[in-house]
């Protein structure tokens, strides 16, 4: 019951988020913010910001690919939903990432996302087309 109620919810704020972006009047101008891409579920509800969560391994990859937003935490802890396929993202849990895109109501609308390889910033393919 527990469980279903928090899916839910996740399903509902994703549907909110998803119907500001649409109602947005004025477009910003985009810009890029830096940091670690967390699983908004496990962040937002146990402020978990890893991919492994103590014996969950890979937690935040699952409920990625499962449809559960992806997030970018700042170094000083600001968290801003951000509004791409959370599945492109999925691999990338717990690494450090760049993206840009303009701030609406608190979330990013994504225009790119690039991921930190060993000092290397890779552009993530968010679409099939990209």
């Amino acid at each position: 019951m527990k469980k279903s109620l928090l899916l839910t919810g996740i399903t509902a704020l994703a549907l909110i988020v998803a119907f500001s972006v649409v109602l947005a009047a004025a477009q910003t101008k985009d810009m890029t913010y830096n940091g670690t891409l967390v699983d908004s579920k496990c962040y937002l509800g146990h402020g978990l910001a890893t991919n492994d969560h103590g014996p969950n391994k890979n937690c935040g990859t699952l409920c990625l690919k499962g449809g559960t937003p992806g997030g970018l935490l700042t170094s000083d802890k600001k968290f801003y939903a951000l509004l791409a396929p959370s599945i492109a993202l999925a691999p990338y849990v717990g690494q450090e990432i760049r993206v840009s895109g303009s701030l609406v109501n608190g979330s990013i609308n994504v225009s790119k996302v690039e991921v930190n390889q060993n000092g290397n910033w890779q552009e993530v393919k968010l679409s099939p087309s990209a």
